[in-house]
Order: structure tokens, then sequence, then C-alpha cells
């Protein structure tokens, strides 16, 4: 659908133009992308029946994922993070789209903390729908990383064999107990503070064993990544601060008019984040690196700070 131009991509935009007719605009609201297809509208009326709002964009995106799926000759694939956030709404309308039955290869995959979800979560309540109804529904709970996997890792990043990394990933495992957001932050702590570094005389990485055990680490990720961030110059801590507001991204040209409105060099302040790898730069937009980086960065804020970035 992105290939505009395509003989494929006229097809379908055809298709979804005809079916949808008036209502594409609605679409066009959620997924501002479609206007490449749909073209631009004049505001959509609005409808205060809010039950009547939820059928009809239930409907919409059932009948365009129907659409998609007809034409593609793979199966369709919905991706979604986070669902530990997910609001009834938003749930009803992933139960709708999977127990729509001319929907046979449309795969929806979630991942969520379930330790951060109640036994009340929707999100189980769709799961047992799915099931009373005869479809597919798979739990797959992932554990933290062994010691082996992490050797692994460590001997793929630093490329060397897993004989030579062992005792390193061993003493790494015992500092993070396997998490993988505390496993790739302490290696990039690591090298920043010259414990693990790149030996030019041996041709290989290097590392002080000694000092990488009597290191002192937090006992959770969030102060880990918190002490990471309050190691940045002031400016660059601004700049996180300013983004965590809007959220998991935001779109450089909106980073452009704050620059304006508050009369800072935000953007190469983020640059600096991004070599940090607390942000990363795609198609024109900063994004950080993990969600639990962004909560860290709000949280370093007081009340009165976040209501006055808020404002």
């Amino acid at each position: 659908v992105s290939d505009v131009g395509s003989r494929e991509s006229v097809e379908i935009a055809t298709t979804l133009r005809e079916s949808f007719g008036p209502d594409a605009c609605y679409l066009a609201k959620l997924i501002p992308n479609l206007s490449m297809i749909f073209g631009d509208f004049d505001d959509c009326d609005d409808v205060n029946d809010c039950v009547n709002a939820e059928k009809r964009l239930q409907y919409l995106l059932c009948r365009f994922v129907e659409i998609i799926s007809s034409f593609s000759p793979h199966p369709i694939v919905l991706f979604l993070d986070d669902l530990q956030w997910a609001d009834k709404a938003s749930i009803n309308l992933l139960s709708q789209l999977l127990v729509e039955s001319r929907f046979s290869r449309f795969l929806i995959v979630g991942a969520c903390r379930d330790d951060e979800m109640g036994h009340d979560h929707p999100i189980w309540h769709m799961v047992s729908t799915v099931r009373n109804l005869g479809m597919k529904a798979m739990i797959v709970k992932t554990s933290l990383l062994d010691k082996t996997t992490m050797n692994a890792m460590i001997s793929d990043i630093l490329c060397l064999s897993p004989r030579v990394t062992r005792s390193l990933s061993d003493i790494v495992h015992h500092k993070t107990k396997g998490n993988p957001l505390f496993f790739s932050r302490l290696m990039i702590s690591l090298n920043k503070e010259g414990v693990v570094q790149f030996s030019l005389s041996r041709r290989r990485w290097v590392w002080d064993e000694e000092k990488i055990l009597s290191r002192k680490v937090p006992d959770d990720v969030a102060k880990l990544l918190t002490g990471a961030i309050c190691q940045l110059s002031p400016d660059v801590q601004a700049g996180l601060c300013a983004l965590s507001c809007f959220g998991a991204s935001v779109d450089v040209s909106i980073v452009e008019i704050l620059e304006r409105y508050l009369d800072l060099q935000l953007k190469s302040s983020l640059e600096v984040a991004v070599k940090e790898c607390f942000l990363d730069k795609i198609n024109g937009r900063y994004t950080f690196s993990h969600d639990r980086v962004q909560e860290a960065t709000y949280n370093m804020m007081s009340t009165k700070e976040r209501a006055m970035r808020h404002s």
C-alpha cells in the first residue's frame, strides 16, 4: 500500500475508497498515512454517542484488515507492545478483529508485563473469549537470560570465542540477574568507564574482572537508568525530560517548534542522547530506546516540573 504508484496499490486504494465512502475520514483520523490513499477530508462530523463511535471504528478497522489481507499473498501480522497499558476500548477492538472468522490469515502478536497486570485486566478476558470461540490463543512467557545465552551474546558483541568470554559473562550475569535491559546498559556503562575496552596492542577486547566485580550495581533497572541519565550534561537531561512528556516518541518537526518556542538547542542535546543509546532516531522521529528509559526520565522530574513542561 505504501508503494503508491504500483498497480496493486492503485487497486487496493480504489477498493478501500469504494468500500468506505465518506466514512473513510474516520479511519484516516486514526491512521493519518491513509490520507495518501483517501486524500484530504473536510472535518468529520462529531458524534457524541461514544458507543456508536466505538462500534463504527471496530467495523471500519475490521473491514480495512479484511481488504488488505485479501490482496496480500502472505498472512497479516499485527504486533502490539506494552499491552499492560491498553484500555478496555482497545482490547474490545482487538477482540473484534480476532473473532471475525473472515480473517483466517490474520495474526495478532502482543507483548506485555504480566507482573503489572491484575487478574481482572481486560486482556485476560479477551484471551478467554477467543479460546471459547475455538480460536488459538497462545501465551508465551519469556524468562530472564541464562548464563549460556548471555555468554553467547557477549561473545558475539566482542567477537571472541565463548570460552574466552565466559568469565566476563558469569560476572555480568551475576550483576544483572539475566535482565536484558540491565545487561545492555551495564555493558555500555563498563565500556564508557574503560573497564571493558579494545586493546590495540592485543587486537581484541579486554576487561578488568576485579573492577567489574567490585563495581556497585543498583538493585533494579530504574535506578541504573536514572544513574546513567544523571551522568549526562544538564542540557541533555533537560532535552530528555522535555521529550519524555510527549510519550515514547516525537517527530523532529515538533522538536524544532519547541526549540523556537523555548529558545533551547534541543536537537543537539537529543543527538547526544542518541549517541549514548538513550534514544533512537528513525524516519524523522526521536524514540526512546526502551519505555523504561522514558519512565526513568519522566520520574526524575518533580510534580511541579512536569506540570510546567506539560503546560
